[in-house]
């Protein structure tokens, strides 16, 4: 986890959780406002990350100060909570990135991208590896019938739908987990890279794209173009099954 860069040197960051007596102990705590102000304030750059964890850059139609608005909510209420100021960045993250996924889910944004342009851009790919073909971006293109920039611009968009909501793409009872196992080992090289530093070291999309030396949305795209490869290799693995029950 990156530290957090609001926090100042020279300045203390013991516990400062405090009851406003012995008996408010957990659970359902009930922390000095002040207090929790200001561990909401200090904690405030992991609403930040999630949001950058989700896209490098956003379409149009999500607003993301009302995402930052809600996120905070999120973790001011994890803020409240939480027993121990420790367990405050995994339970604040944990917190925030539900309320996104939820937020999000319900956009119309989402369910255009997810029905008009994810699974049909993982449908070509896996079509195209069914049918025995490489599932370049030229047999993409054909199949899905656009152009070159627009199928870049799907892959991009990919990307934030699959950092939203995994499961939306995986077949029934397959793990996200399991699903980059299984896909990993024949990603090119700078696939591999982006999605071991985005999934194992939970790196942002800027920061994955300043280790590698380009631009966020050419490693949100990377992102894409895998999380295509490990829906539809998670897919693959189920086809037999599912046609020999068919």
């Amino acid at each position: 986890m990156a530290e957090n860069p609001r926090r100042q040197s020279g300045r203390s960051v013991g516990s400062h959780l405090r009851y406003l007596c012995e008996t408010d102990a957990p659970p359902g705590l009930r922390r000095d406002p002040a207090v929790a102000a200001e561990l909401t304030e200090q904690h405030e750059w992991l609403v930040d990350r999630a949001i950058a964890r989700m896209a490098a850059r956003w379409p149009q139609d999500v607003d993301q100060a009302w995402l930052h608005g809600h996120a905070t909510v999120a973790l001011t209420r994890a803020t409240a909570s939480v027993e121990d100021e420790a367990d405050l960045p995994e339970a604040g993250v944990l917190a925030i990135s539900e309320r996104l996924r939820t937020l999000l889910v319900g956009t119309e944004w989402y369910r255009e991208a997810m029905l008009g342009r994810a699974r049909p851009l993982c449908e070509a790919w896996r079509g195209a590896v069914l049918a025995g073909r490489e599932p370049t971006d030229r047999t993409l293109c054909a199949r899905l019938h656009i152009s070159q920039p627009e199928l870049t611009e799907r892959f991009v968009e990919l990307a934030t739908v699959f950092a939203v909501e995994p499961a939306g793409l995986m077949p029934g009872g397959r793990e996200l987990d399991e699903g980059v196992a299984m896909a990993i080992g024949g990603l090119p090289g700078d696939q591999q890279l982006v999605v071991s530093l985005y999934f194992e070291q939970q790196f942002t999309l800027a920061e994955i794209a300043r280790v590698l030396n380009m631009l966020p949305v050419r490693a949100q795209e990377l992102l894409g173009r895998a999380a295509a490869t490990i829906a539809g290799e998670a897919t693959l693995a189920e086809w037999p099954a599912v046609a020999m029950r068919a």
